[in-house]
Parts: C-alpha cells; sequence; structure tokens
C-alpha cells in the first residue's frame, strides 16, 4: 500500500508491504504514476540492471528512487517494478522493471533524505520518502 502526501514543493510516499522488497517495488511503482500521464502510451517492457550500495536501508530506498528518475529524465525509461536478486543492509542487486515513454516528465527532482525512514513495523515494513517536486 502506498499513501501519497502532497507539501509545497514536495510529495510524501508512505509505504507498507510484507517484505523489505515489496517497499521497493511499490515505491517505484508510485514514482512511475508521477511520471507519466498516460502509461497506455508505453513502449514494449525491458529491464535495466541496478546495483546499489548504500549506507542503510533508508539511504537505499532513496538512492534507488534517484536511479529511476534518473532514467526517466536520461533515457525516458519509467521503471514500475524491480527484480531483486539480492537485498542485504547496504546494497540492493537486481534488475528494475519498467518501460520506454515519450512523455516521460521528470516532474520529480529527488527522493530527499529529508524525513526518511524504512523499518519494519506492523506485518511488515513501512517507509516515509520524501520527493521533491
Amino acid at each position: 500500500m502506498v499513501e501519497l502526501v502532497d507539501h509545497t514543493g514536495e510529495l510524501e510516499m508512505r509505504i507498507e508491504h510484507e517484505e523489505l522488497g515489496g517497499v521497493y517495488a511499490e515505491a517505484l511503482g508510485a514514482l512511475a504514476a508521477e511520471l507519466v500521464d498516460a502509461p497506455g502510451d508505453a513502449g514494449p517492457r525491458g529491464r535495466r540492471p541496478v546495483d546499489l550500495r548504500a549506507s542503510d536501508r533508508d539511504t537505499l530506498l532513496a538512492d534507488l528512487l534517484n536511479e529511476a528518475i534518473y532514467l526517466a529524465e536520461v533515457e525516458g525509461f519509467v521503471a514500475d517494478g524491480l527484480e531483486p536478486e539480492r537485498i542485504e543492509r547496504t546494497r540492493l542487486v537486481g534488475a528494475l522493471i519498467g518501460y520506454e515513454h515519450p512523455g516521460a516528465r521528470p516532474a520529480v527532482k529527488a527522493a530527499t533524505l529529508h524525513g526518511l525512514a524504512l523499518a519494519p513495523g506492523g506485518r511488515g515494513w513501512r517507509a516515509s520518502v520524501v520527493l521533491d517536486v
């Protein structure tokens, strides 16, 4: 489940999922919805390898979203899913799943470290990420 909360110049994602990999995948799906107005105009599905290292799980989530924002801006590739091969406390290896979209608009500038949180909670994992828009 993803809840989006508007702030002035920011958009906050609140994510809950049973699995850690699901949190990452849900965050990518919510980001993709912000990057395109009409996903039906998408090109064929594709993959982009991802191998990220960060100081902790929280930062790894922000880095993953920032990688997706970069791919949308530079290549027009909209990542809306994740195929994780390995998720560790400070490393994520796998593939971003998505599509090329001619109308990808990088309205989201970056995932920030402000208010960033990712921890076990409830029946799985909870995360909060603030996007600079």
